[in-house]
């Protein structure tokens, strides 16, 4: 920090804070005021004290003595002498903090910062800082500005070490070429509830919610059946939700009024204009439960809640059904497949069981030679309590439910060693291995080397199947290796995680890292 010379500038967040703390005069007026980062110019300070504030306490890197020598010069040539005063401070050293705390004594009222989030490096001891700040000063307020910048930045894991910090979106300003976020943040634990945050996964066989305590981080769990609306119509899904919401905040003895958010990772739900409508929809005909949603599908909500920061990454779902989304270092999301299992889910459960009982039938029939599907037969008679392969039709059409179609690959996956089974799920993997091969088409060739995925779904648990056909599927794509991974929550969490973050601006904890699986190198023939 202290090496860097960002302080020899006047950024373009500092006309903009400027003009917001003008907007905060009343609540600045005597006021005593502490500026973190204020550089040789210290806009932000000078600003306030103008402003009428107290006293403004003007900080810097205390190795950066050029810049605290011309900040002192440049108080002077304002005639601001008596009211601002400049101490070194070290966001490193709680030392240096603690030594900050004691000259300014027993009262402050306002910190401000102007653009300090700049380096992710500093992202860890900045946020330390201001939390031991606010454990000092409990009812003081922060504001913070923050210009939008295509280097990747997320405080969110500094941020949930300290669930008393409330940190709120105030202000978006635009200008002609800069997007720039102006912040606040205050010790909440003196202040109200930080509430309920709710999130939901939606398969379309079952489903997880997630009810989490913003205040002490406690979750509730809960389980229930499918959310997918293209298999249920979704008027029906918009009040299983409600109700299950409901009754997990009467069992838990939770206040419903203290719900805040609710962020929804539904199966099929890829289309943002009926997204829009169905959210309507649930707010019209549940008004008791919260105003703020963020929904998307159960692909893209895992992806971004794995993949927070500016960086390339994979999510690969073969549950029941199957679907494959990057989302790229700009925040673009590219897919493949999740298109249901009329004409799509490839790779997954119910497709591995169709085709097994393809194979079944087609190799009964004459239309395929080369393939011994007693196992499979067997196997099918066992699983749905049947004697003749024809009432499976009934399973397959009449008495129709997909999940009981992809129950049967739990079955399958016990007998791999079976050259039939084995060659449905080298199947499997092969169309699995082209939907990663398809999303990794976007990428340029060097981020194309090494794929990083994260893995959802039961059909992973049989992966000793799958490989062969998974790599070779990969082959001839410019991929050199791809690393797997075990989510690093459950895509419910995340799903609570992101309602937070994106409808409140609050940062809930998670787990941060993923469990790694398998490292594999992809070796052209």
């Amino acid at each position: 920090m202290s090496t860097q010379h960002h302080w020899k500038h006047t950024w373009p967040c500092a006309k903009v804070f400027g003009e917001f703390l003008c907007s905060k005069r009343e609540e600045i007026a005597e006021k005593v005021v502490l500026e973190i980062g204020a550089g040789a110019t210290g806009v932000a300070g000078l600003t306030a004290a103008k402003l009428g504030a107290e006293k403004v306490w003007m900080t810097d890197h205390p190795d950066l003595e050029t810049a605290l020598t011309t900040l002192q010069k440049n108080i002077e040539a304002n005639g601001v002498e008596e009211k601002c005063h400049v101490a070194g401070l070290d966001w490193d050293s709680r030392a240096s903090v603690a030594d900050v705390i004691l000259k300014i004594g027993d009262r402050l009222d306002i910190i401000i910062a102007s653009d300090v989030f700049f380096d992710p490096a500093t992202f860890r001891p900045l946020v330390d800082t201001l939390a031991q700040l606010l454990i000092k000063f409990e009812h003081a307020v922060v504001w913070f500005a923050y210009q939008l910048r295509d280097d990747s930045w997320t405080c969110a894991p500094q941020l949930a070490k300290y669930r008393f910090l409330k940190t709120n979106l105030v202000r978006r300003i635009e200008t002609e070429k800069e997007t720039i976020d102006i912040f606040q943040m205050t010790n909440n634990f003196f202040s109200e509830s930080l509430g309920y945050y709710a999130g939901i996964e939606g398969g379309a066989t079952g489903s997880k919610l997630v009810i989490i305590d913003a205040d002490t981080n406690q979750r509730y769990t809960s389980s229930a059946p499918g959310t997918n609306f293209f298999l249920t119509d979704h008027t029906i899904i918009c009040q299983r939700i409600a109700d299950w919401i409901l009754e997990v905040f009467e069992k838990g003895s939770l206040d419903i009024q203290k719900l805040r958010a609710v962020g929804l990772g539904l199966s099929g739900a890829e289309d943002e204009e009926f997204n829009r409508k169905f959210v309507e929809g649930f707010k019209k005909n549940n008004k008791g439960l919260t105003e703020n949603f963020y929904l998307t599908s159960d692909s893209v909500m895992t992806l971004l809640a794995n993949f927070p920061g500016e960086e390339n990454g994979i999510v690969l779902i073969a549950g029941t059904g199957s679907s494959c989304r990057l989302k790229m270092s700009n925040g673009e999301v590219k897919g493949a497949g999740g298109w249901g299992h009329q004409i799509g889910d490839g790779g997954s459960a119910f497709w591995i069981a169709r085709e097994a009982i393809q194979l079944l039938f087609d190799a009964e029939d004459g239309m395929i030679d080369g393939w011994d599907t007693v196992v499979i037969k067997e196997l099918l008679f066992e699983h749905y309590q049947i004697n003749d392969k024809t009432r499976i039709l009934d399973f397959l059409y009449s008495k129709f439910e997909k999940h009981r179609i992809a129950d049967f690959a739990v079955s399958l996956a016990t007998r791999v060693d079976d050259p039939a089974v084995a060659e449905v799920f080298r199947r499997a993997g092969d169309i699995l291995g082209r939907h990663v091969r398809t999303v990794a088409k976007h990428l340029s060739e060097e981020d194309r080397q090494t794929l990083h995925i994260v893995q959802i779904g039961g059909v992973f648990q049989s992966w000793s199947a799958l490989e062969t056909g998974f790599v070779n599927a990969l082959k001839g794509a410019g991929i050199q290796k791809f690393v797997m991974y075990d989510p690093c929550d459950s895509p419910a969490m995340g799903a609570a995680v992101l309602a937070a973050r994106e409808t409140r601006g609050i940062y809930l904890e998670q787990k941060e890292e993923k469990t790694k699986l398998r490292e594999i190198s992809v070796e052209e023939d």
